[in-house]
């Protein structure tokens, strides 16, 4: 597409936008287009960012006439806005390739939602019942400011910033500005940072970053544990590069085995599902490997040292499809079907992750390397490096986690405690929040209500009041995103790119972009911050006779992908070690399973009406989310479709419908996660059940991810239906229980 073309609408009506807003009522929201300048009917675009998860997909956004109603002297009357009526994708972005997911397309509610914060609030009430009175920001500034100095004065290590999985303007500002505090590096708190995914990248490539699956040219694909079509890493890529495996060729339709504990989105949509037992990834990868090495499949076996070798020649197939729950014969099968493929590829990730996640997302690359698709068309390729500009190397860091080492106790079982979150908010007086929402996310027994009550003073930044900013002294709101100048780095990328959104929207209300919250911040107490722009990370991006003016107009800067260079010889042996789950079997026997949903993500699009009525991809529920069971279970358990059940760990319990699953792996419960919000706007508080509640409190040893699939669970009918609602249930078998 011609890019010139293409963003004919800036150069005029941004140049009269910026200039002619002035100070006048009637043009201050919501947009910075003069009134005379709205046609009737005529549409146009902006470039915009997705902030919705950390894709990091390039937008652009429609325009057109609307009509909002103003008090003027008490009286009501009508005025013509220039009103933002459409999200999708960026054309020019490879990323996004002009497509958006549902999240995306439903941020536009976010931006006119009724229960938005309008300006700064203080504390009225007891912590947690989210009683707030608004404050000026002159005060809010203050009172943040001094408690800020003071613990400052005596001990910075007890400021902890919670933040989100993005990186960008926003994650380089806030390490900037706890480095200018003298405070310990942000803590990512985030169900989807992919620290797994990093760190496996990291132990046998020695990459930085997320590795880029060249789906679109392989021609046979074993899928591991990565639901890639239904949320993980970078949906809206990874859909389009489906696509494109599938019927993007005119000969040619790529194959795909998932292999995966639960029926996902991704498992449905493949040739084949290979119904795993959970945590039994590694096992499974293992017994793959030796299969390639006994069959003389394994095209570059020269690629993995001895040891790695060695390693999957010492792995017993039967034993370990076994614990798999696998047919043997079904799987060599497979085997040899991916082996003899001219563009084999073995696409692994942890969207439910277990405590030995790392080490099947190692055993994958190996088994990658052995088939000769690293760095290769259809194979696996390394993610962008940053650029040389100490900012932007900062910015891919400011992302990253520390290091942390295995706990363990002296039998070698994981302790249940998490190295980052725990030991951060243990002894925090000061915490911020942004970007996260650690009181959802975080199983109850994590305690960091419990850290929040503790700290003298919590801040929260969001644009709602949600489960944690309960729990907050001061809300700072920031500005929506489609009013806020950003850069995101995508998360998935084989290439140098940046996404950037320059304002064209003037907020609707008296909030604040955070960067300029933690400036003034800074200046109050006289802290040597240094900010950050768009302009601060393109820069050294840019190439001879292309200017900043130039990215910021078509909405990005996306660089050609480099060369393949060979990956670092790995080091590191596969362990094929068994999951670690928290419950005595006899007790719990049921293994649990809260996963991201594709309509909620984290949860963060709870409160949003369209995602709320966007039917659930499994059982078509809509306003609401069911526990999964397969249909064995429910049977002996006297349980309906729809029938109210109580899932309980040692941790808690919750009660939620019953969806009887017909593709659910007998013995494994499952539940998309999005619901049970304590605070967070109208359409989502008090709305069912939050899966994470009741779950353990293990993380994962290297990485201290959250372990979703770690916890046993029990199952009792707790009463029949009430109020659950499906789409469609015409052509379900699983309507309803008869010999109860």
């Amino acid at each position: 597409m011609d890019r010139r073309n293409f963003f004919k609408i800036l150069s005029v009506t941004s140049a009269g936008a910026l200039g002619g807003c002035g100070g006048k009522a009637d043009r201050a929201i919501p947009l910075l287009v003069p009134e005379h300048e709205i046609v009737p009917g005529e549409e146009q675009w902006h470039p915009a960012v997705c902030a919705e998860c950390g894709a990091g997909c390039a937008t652009v956004v429609r325009i057109m006439e609307g009509v909002r109603v103003v008090d003027r002297n008490g009286e009501a009357v009508r005025e013509r806005i220039a009103a933002i009526k459409k999200i999708e994708g960026n054309p020019l972005d490879p990323i996004s390739g002009g497509r958006l997911c549902a999240r995306g397309q439903a941020s536009v509610q976010s931006l006119y939602h009724p229960d938005r914060l309008r300006g700064p609030m203080k504390r009225t009430g007891q912590r947690g019942q989210a009683a707030f009175a608004a404050i000026s920001w002159a005060d809010a500034i203050g009172q943040a400011a001094e408690m800020l100095a003071k613990v400052r004065a005596a001990d910075p290590a007890r400021i902890v910033f919670l933040g989100g999985a993005q990186a960008g303007t926003r994650s380089l500002a806030i390490q900037r500005f706890t480095e200018a505090l003298g405070a310990p590096a942000p803590v990512v708190c985030s169900l989807a940072d992919h620290a797994v995914e990093h760190k496996a990248a990291e132990i046998a490539f020695g990459w930085k970053g997320l590795p880029v699956y060249d789906l679109a040219h392989a021609h046979y694909t074993l899928g591991v544990g990565a639901d890639f079509l239904g949320g993980w890493a970078s949906p809206v890529y990874y859909a389009r590069q489906f696509g494109d495996f599938r019927q993007g060729r005119r000969q040619i339709r790529g194959q795909l085995v998932q292999a995966e504990s639960r029926l996902s989105i991704t498992a449905a949509a493949a040739d084949r599902w290979l119904p795993l037992r959970p945590g039994s990834e590694p096992q499974f990868l293992a017994a793959v490997g030796r299969m390639l090495l006994d069959a003389g499949l394994a095209r570059k076996p020269e690629a993995l040292p001895k040891a790695v070798v060695q390693a999957f020649q010492a792995a017993d197939p039967a034993a370990l499809l076994a614990t798999c729950g696998l047919e043997e014969k079904r799987v060599r099968q497979i085997v040899k079907e991916l082996g003899e493929s001219e563009a084999p590829l073995v696409l692994a990730g942890a969207s439910v992750p277990h405590t030995n996640s790392v080490d099947a997302v190692v055993t994958s690359h190996y088994v990658n390397l052995m088939l000769g698709n690293v760095g290769k068309p259809g194979g696996v390729h390394a993610p962008a490096e940053a650029s040389e500009d100490p900012g932007n190397r900062a910015l891919l860091a400011s992302k990253k986690q520390p290091p942390t080492q295995p706990s363990r106790d002296r039998e070698g079982a994981v302790v249940p405690a998490d190295p980052r979150l725990s030991q951060s908010l243990a002894h925090a007086q000061v915490v911020l929040i942004d970007g996260a929402n650690p009181v959802y996310t975080m199983p109850h027994s994590a305690g960091v209500t419990d850290a929040q009550a503790r700290a003298e003073l919590v801040i929260a930044f969001g644009s709602f009041l949600d489960d944690s900013a309960a729990w907050a002294d001061l809300l700072l709101p920031d500005h929506h995103a489609l009013e806020s100048e950003m850069a995101l780095v995508p998360a998935v990328s084989e290439r140098q790119a940046v996404a950037i959104s320059t304002p064209f929207v003037e907020p609707l209300y008296d909030t604040r972009a955070v960067e300029t919250t933690l400036a003034e911040l800074a200046r109050k107490i006289g802290a040597e911050y240094q900010g950050v722009t768009p302009k601060d990370i393109v820069q050294p991006l840019l190439t001879e006779g292309v200017s900043y003016e130039d990215v910021a107009r078509e909405g990005g800067i996306w660089l050609e992908p480099p060369p393949p260079t060979s990956p670092r010889p790995p080091t590191v042996a596969p362990s094929f070690a068994a999951a670690h789950f928290e419950g005595d079997a006899a007790q719990y026997p049921f293994h649990f399973q809260p996963y991201p949903s594709l309509q909620f993500h984290d949860g963060r699009g709870a409160n949003l009406p369209w995602l709320q009525e966007l039917p659930d991809p499994a059982s078509s529920s809509i306003w609401g989310l069911p526990v999964e069971i397969d249909p064995k279970t429910a049977a002996a358990l006297r349980i309906g479709n729809g029938d109210v059940v109580r899932v309980e760990s040692p941790y808690g319990s919750l009660e939620a419908p019953a969806y009887v699953h017909p593709g659910a792996v007998p013995g494994v419960v499952s539940m998309a996660i999005g619901d049970g919000h304590s605070h967070y706007s109208r359409y989502a508080s008090g709305r069912g059940a939050n899966p994470l509640a009741i779950l353990a409190p293990v993380w994962e040893s290297s990485t201290g991810a959250l372990v979703l699939g770690a916890t046993r669970v029990r199952l009792a009918r707790a009463g029949g239906r009430r109020g659950w609602t499906q789409f469609s249930t015409g052509d379900r078998q699983e309507r309803g229980f008869d010999g109860r």
